[in-house]
């Protein structure tokens, strides 16, 4: 009887390691497939440019410019540090709306947006099943960028992958080495200024879908009160925002978000 035990519970041991091996050579592959696709995008339809000084900021009249912000569209005179092939992400799959760049960090991404918030948190850009999923913009949002707050999800990778990156912005020093992202799209380019990173829930206000300018500055002073770390970005009518969000663990359902002001590019 007791030979029976030993080898029923062996057998039970073995087939719980076997288990676990096979969950995580499936995790391990899944790592390899999400970086082989990224990596291929990166490739056929990214092209990294040379470093280049930005001109400086002058000062303007405060009161000129709300005015200017408030009845046009302002460009900013800036080169992105890339360009995109946005037809040949597109083959790859129509869902493709942006390409999310930072400097010196594993974000060098597509962009997706799906019918819904679920699809795309376990899918690839191509569709093939991923745990590490794609970034993808809130399928509420217009698609465009042009609504008052875009909302972009990812996971929070252990090997720094997709939002992997994101909560060490919960140091300055790591804010200081990367204020800015940039966000190119097929009809416009963005400058990304960072102003804002903190922890929340997920039904914070951060994830709200903010219609007027005193609700986006609403916003904009919420997240500079709880922000992680310190910025020198103004907010003027008329700005927008694009919110990062992906899982943190400081309580049940938390969020680290990474909010930037959207600045249009004229080139």
């Amino acid at each position: 009887m007791r030979k029976l035990m030993r080898f029923t519970v062996g057998l039970m041991a073995a087939a719980v390691l076997g288990f676990s091996l096979y969950q995580i050579g499936g995790y391990l592959l899944g790592y390899y497939q999400s970086s082989q696709m990224n990596q291929r995008l990166a490739e056929d339809a990214v092209v990294l440019l040379p470093t280049q000084e930005s001109a400086p900021k002058t000062d303007a009249d405060p009161a000129e410019e709300e005015n200017t912000a408030s009845t046009q569209e302002t460009y900013l005179d800036e080169t992105p540090p890339l360009t995109v092939d946005f037809d040949v992400l597109q083959q790859e799959s129509p869902d493709v709306i942006a390409w999310l760049y930072s400097s010196d960090t594993p974000i060098n991404l597509p962009v997706v947006q799906g019918k819904d918030n679920d699809y795309y948190l376990y899918h690839m850009v191509n569709g093939s099943e991923n745990a590490l999923g794609t970034l993808f913009a809130d399928y509420r949002n217009d698609g465009h960028f042009q609504d008052r707050n875009t909302i972009i999800y990812g996971h929070n990778i252990k090997n720094g992958s997709m939002f992997g990156t994101l909560c060490n912005y919960k140091k300055q020093e790591y804010y200081d080495e990367h204020p800015v992202m940039w966000l190119l799209t097929r009809d416009r380019n963005y400058k990304v200024e960072l102003y804002a990173g903190y922890v929340t829930s997920s039904s914070s206000e951060a994830f709200g879908f903010v219609q007027y300018d005193e609700e986006t500055q609403a916003l904009y002073e919420t997240a500079i009160e709880q922000s992680t770390f310190k910025a020198d970005v103004k907010f003027h009518p008329g700005d927008r925002i694009v919110t990062l969000s992906t899982c943190s663990y400081e309580f049940n359902d938390a969020r680290y978000v990474l909010q930037g002001k959207l600045i249009p590019l004229a080139n």
